[in-house]
């Protein structure tokens, strides 16, 4: 029985209680659609009878004046009015008592309506109180009527036509929020359980899976267990009892032959010598004793850090999708820069912080501890979103993101030290999925959560949130242990030199992924996904709930496909086309919007960037190994990777400031084009870069 088998185990018991929420998110979601859809006419009449009441007051007004209902002039002047106002009205006819036409907004009536208005139970509305009215559906339309009577009699009934596909755009709506709180709510689950169960449960069951594959291999050293209390603990501990027995067993085998030894050869039994062959075959077949330690450190350890990961991660996320707005509601004139660049600056500045600090902090955090670094970092940022909260223009603004920046890179650098820490040096490509795991999973329910909540109850409010958030990662931070696992061959982190620095940025082969592909793939991301897309719906007429689902579409296409693509990047061919390829298609996804700038082609344009990020970034950092081995070998790992990170990250903040440059001189749509051209043009260089000539076959001898 091996560890995968159990691990399967572990994997189906969760896939049965996805599952399960899944079922039942699903069911909320079909019920939610039906009442939406029962609860949308009474709300849609209570919407138009006080836009109603308005016009109903004047035609009151005038008749109490002295004009008669029948020749009211400067109706239909007021029906422009109200359909300027609000354009989901397509259609407002005033009726007499009988149910005939006296004004109406167009030449004719809609199909039906004229019979509709003269129904007797329509006109028994009449015979209610004056804020009654009804809904109903004609034809294409949803019909308004709201009755308009004076003091001394009824004078008829007002009718306001909502087109279908208002209501049907509105219940869409509902039921794309409604989707995706089911997405949210999935992933929430997932890290809920992960939390609760997942690591020391996925842990146990490789003890277990370990103890069965020692056993079928001879091995019946007795383990040390560094986890007393953890599950599957009784069996574990009867597995051991069972193999200390056994070694009791040998040893005292051990002892009676050599016991036998110490007996004259003439005075041994005929049969020791057989014996004490068996017993070296014995030894030689099976290994027997007790460990001394544990064989590899705790990875409930490593666990811990995913949890406040997310949370953290996840406060930042959340404004993603708003922020850009925002952030041109602040606008304030600023001498020399224009309105483009001004709301791109604070997204490129906290990627820049973010950058320039990473070298220095992770310094800071070998000597400060990860736990001390993390609080810091999460307090900073909670404190940076509560004061953007409050912003009174976007010059505060960028203090108070510098904030957010600061404590973004503090909590980052600490969690990945911790993870390089904690985890087994063997298993350190494995373990570093929990905090991949962490980022993605807060990717996909930051920014369509922080859309809805934005376009409900506003972006200060959930600038707040973000800042509990924050706060919230705290307290979870605080469960982490305080001492720093050291390593024995371990090196000091420390700061690149600008010598180290130049050689890099001159040597070709590491530029070639750096310049080629790192930066203008985060240029993509940024420039596109974080700037251009969220602004260009807004001026669109969209909703910042949809620049949130377009941007969690993003991320669960990472999320699906990502691995996938880890999987294929198994030799260093294979890697650079990857790379390559996915620059091309990322590039492509820019390059759609020449079709047009519609909600449809804006999902185009990120299925195609979210495919080509997961493609080349999984690739990436692993070529950086292949194709600067010698500076490595010359500078060491840190250094190389820390430059490597430091240009990744001013590939991030240069992508808003290059987008809002196209913008300001062109349109958002020439800014989606050119950073996608630029994109294909660096993947197609970078495959004519690092491709390799043929090798010549070598002749038969």
């Amino acid at each position: 029985m091996s560890d995968n088998y159990l691990r399967r185990i572990y994997l189906r018991l969760a896939g049965v209680v996805t599952l399960v929420v899944m079922v039942a998110l699903l069911a909320n979601a079909f019920f939610s659609h039906r009442t939406f859809e029962r609860a949308l006419a009474p709300q849609l009449g209570h919407k138009m009878a006080s836009v109603g009441g308005s016009i109903s007051a004047l035609v009151v007004k005038a008749v109490e004046n002295g004009v008669p209902f029948e020749e009211l002039y400067g109706v239909n002047d007021r029906f422009k009015e109200v359909k300027s106002e609000m354009p989901e009205v397509t259609y407002l006819a005033l009726t007499d008592p009988a149910g005939r036409i006296l004004h109406q907004s167009t030449e004719a009536p809609p199909d039906g309506a004229a019979a509709y208005f003269a129904r007797p139970a329509l006109l028994k509305l009449l015979e209610g109180a004056p804020t009654s009215s009804k809904v109903e559906r004609v034809g294409k339309l949803f019909i308004v009527s709201v009755p308009v009577a004076s003091a001394e009699r009824e004078l008829g009934l007002l009718h306001m036509g909502v087109d279908l596909r208002f209501v049907d755009d509105m219940v869409l709506d509902m039921l794309l929020d409604v989707m995706v709180v089911l997405v949210v709510a999935l992933f929430f689950t997932l890290e809920l359980m992960h939390f609760i169960a997942g690591a020391r449960l996925d842990a146990a069951l490789r003890d277990l899976g370990e103890t069965f594959e020692r056993g079928a291999a001879g091995n019946f050293i007795v383990p040390v267990r560094s986890d007393t209390d953890q599950a599957f603990g009784g069996l574990l501990r009867a597995l051991d009892g069972v193999l200390a027995r056994l070694n009791g067993a040998y040893e005292a085998l051990a002892r009676d032959v050599d016991r036998s030894r110490l007996v004259p050869t003439h005075e041994r039994h005929p049969g020791m010598r057989l014996a004490l062959q068996g017993a070296a075959d014995l030894a030689a077949r099976f290994r027997f004793g007790r460990a001394t330690q544990p064989e590899l450190r705790d990875v409930s350890e490593l666990a811990k850090v995913r949890a406040p990961l997310f949370v953290f991660i996840l406060a930042e996320e959340l404004t993603r999708s708003f922020l850009p707005g925002y952030v041109k509601d602040l606008l304030v004139p600023v001498p020399g820069i224009s309105e483009q660049v001004l709301i791109g600056l604070p997204i490129a500045l906290f990627m820049l912080i973010v950058a320039v600090a990473q070298p220095f902090l992770g310094v800071h955090t070998e000597r400060a501890g990860h736990r001390r670094t993390m609080l810091w970092g999460a307090a900073t940022a909670a404190a940076g979103f509560l004061l953007s909260a409050l912003a009174h223009s976007v010059l505060d603004l960028l203090i108070w993101r510098s904030l957010c920046a600061i404590g973004y890179a503090m909590v980052f650098v600490a969690a990945q030290a911790y993870v390089l820490d904690h985890a087994p040096r063997q298993q350190r490509a494995k373990s570093f999925a929990l905090f991949v795991g962490a980022i993605m999973a807060a990717t996909v329910c930051g920014p369509s959560i922080g859309g809805i909540l934005a376009d409900n109850v506003g972006v200060r409010p959930t600038l707040v949130i973000a800042a509990v958030l924050a706060a919230l990662s705290i307290a979870v931070i605080r469960q982490l242990p305080d001492n720093r696992p050291r390593q024995a061959d371990e090196v000091p982190a420390r700061v690149p030199t600008w010598r180290e620095f130049a050689a890099l940025l001159f040597n070709r082969r590491f530029m070639a992924v750096t310049g080629l592909a790192a930066m203008p793939a985060k240029m993509v991301l940024t420039g596109i996904c974080f700037y251009l897309l969220p602004l260009h719906l807004v001026q669109s007429g969209s909703t910042q709930s949809m620049a949130g689902r377009l941007l969690m579409v993003y991320a669960v296409v990472m999320v699906v496909v990502g691995p996938m693509m880890a999987s294929m990047a198994v030799s260093r061919e294979r890697m650079q086309w990857l790379v390559g390829g996915g620059l091309v298609v990322s590039g492509l996804g820019g390059a759609a919007v020449l079709a047009g700038g519609g909600v449809g082609v804006i999902l185009l344009a990120v299925l195609l960037i979210g495919l080509g990020q997961s493609m080349s970034i999984s690739a990436q950092s692993a070529l950086v190994a292949e194709h600067c081995a010698e500076e490595i070998a010359r500078f060491g790992d840190g250094v190389v990777y820390g430059v490597y990170r430091l240009l990744e990250r001013i590939g991030n903040a240069l992508g808003p400031v290059v987008a809002a440059a196209l913008v300001m001189h062109f349109s958002y749509q020439v800014g989606f084009v050119a950073i996608g051209v630029v994109a294909i043009v660096a993947g197609l260089a970078f495959l004519a870069t690092t491709r390799q000539p043929p090798s010549a076959a070598l002749a038969p001898a």
